[in-house]
């Protein structure tokens, strides 16, 4: 396919670099929200950079789109990254572009439609209520019991998610636009697949690592296995369910002693770095190959290529988060080369900037100081060294 001009929609960070390591000549443009500006990682590799306030209507990033397209004919569209899917699925469908329909796009982020779909398609009958008032809220729990989990309806990185575990926490968990459900109780793990033509591949299984409040604070990453059989044939089904039909997906789950139960999907690869530390650990490119994907190109066979390739390293990665010492500005995170320099060790990178005023406790991912990440030959190995590197910085924050 000949693609002279892609729009990339929310600024995934690195994407740009790939596209333009794979095709030097295509003209990029990027539309992403005020907000996530910053994720514009690369803006030389674009010819435009269209920045729209967070509010702005989807009419709005539609029409802009069109303007472009008039000048410069839009040949393909992505969505790399958990924002604005929404906005991408609409611009697509009135440019007649290839990507995921606004339904598919409700389907994966409506945390209440994912339940509603999931149940007609038999895929899922875990019991669950739009909460708008704490009138809803009291009759979902006196049918339901406790403990239950209450969360927004479409929300990222933890955020809002309260586990209510009696009568007194009901009016704790708020009432604005949340879904509830009841609390399953298991190890939570995440899911990386590859989609192509309605065809998944379960490639990537990762083992979190969670506080109280749900905030993630490191992932354990390693290929899929013949072991995984359960996982695999129960996400695919899910994914079929959804209607998500291409490109990567990262589906959160509990593994119960009924089985694996679903939290949440999202129509991308995984965040925190776990799609790096896949590629790193076995050398699955999920980033390339969505972008090859949106170049019209079919990947799947390199993918199972890459998977059945005899020899290939299958090691296993880790990702640990620091986290504040105290609700103080944050001065500088110390210790960093030593950090980086310990064995398995691959990254260390801080989150915050100076002088932004830390949170104690920490109520979202967005409140993570820094992470390390480590790479080795068995996951007790990585994880280990991962959580040493974290150690080993020094959070330095100023007075009150």
């Amino acid at each position: 396919m000949s693609v002279r001009h892609a729009l990339v929609v929310a600024g995934a960070r690195d994407v740009t670099g790939v596209m333009k390591h794979l095709r030097p000549e295509v003209v990029i443009t990027t539309m992403v929200a005020l907000p996530r500006l910053r994720k514009v990682r690369h803006p030389a590799d674009c010819e435009r950079v269209i920045a729209l306030s967070a509010t702005a209507p989807e009419r709005e990033w539609v029409a802009l789109a069109r303007a472009v397209h008039e000048v410069t004919p839009i040949d393909v569209i992505g969505a790399f990254g958990e924002f604005d899917q929404d906005r991408a699925a609409a611009i697509a469908t009135g440019l007649g572009l290839r990507f995921h329909s606004p339904e598919v796009i409700r389907n994966v982020y409506d945390k209440a439609a994912m339940r509603e779909r999931l149940r007609a398609a038999g895929v899922e009958d875990l019991p669950s209520a739009t909460i708008t008032s704490s009138d809803d809220l009291v009759r979902f729990a006196r049918v339901q019991g406790f403990p239950l989990i209450v969360k927004p309806r479409s929300g990222t990185g933890s955020a809002g998610v309260v586990k209510v575990t009696d009568a007194d926490g009901l009016a704790l968990a708020g009432c604005a636009d949340l879904v509830a459900e009841p609390f399953l109780d298991g190890e939570e793990i995440s899911v990386e697949a590859f989609s192509e033509n309605g065809v998944h591949r379960i490639v990537g299984i990762t083992r979190k690592v969670i506080d109280g409040n749900f905030v993630e604070l490191g992932h354990d990453v390693r290929e899929a296995t013949g072991a995984d059989a359960p996982v695999r044939e129960y996400v695919a089904a899910v994914l079929t369910a959804l209607g998500l039909e291409n490109g990567p997906s990262h589906t959160e789950l509990i593994l119960t002693a009924a089985g694996p139960k679903i939290v949440e999907t999202h129509s991308r690869a995984g965040g925190d770095r776990i799609p790096q530390l896949l590629h790193a650990a076995t050398g699955i490119d999920l980033v390339e190959l969505a972008v090859r994907q949106v170049f019209g190109e079919q990947v799947l066979g390199t993918l199972d290529a890459k998977l059945a390739e005899t020899g290939r390293r299958s090691w296993f990665g880790a990702i640990r988060y620091a986290v504040p010492p105290a609700a103080r500005p944050l001065v500088a995170v110390e210790k960093r080369a030593e950090a980086q320099a310990l064995p398995w060790v691959t990254a260390c990178e801080v989150l915050q900037a100076p002088g932004v005023r830390l949170t104690v406790p920490i109520r979202s991912s967005t409140d993570r100081v820094a992470f390390c990440t480590a790479v080795a030959p068995d996951s007790g190995t990585a994880a280990e060294a991962a959580g040493r590197a974290v150690a080993t910085l020094e959070i330095v924050v100023g007075g009150t």
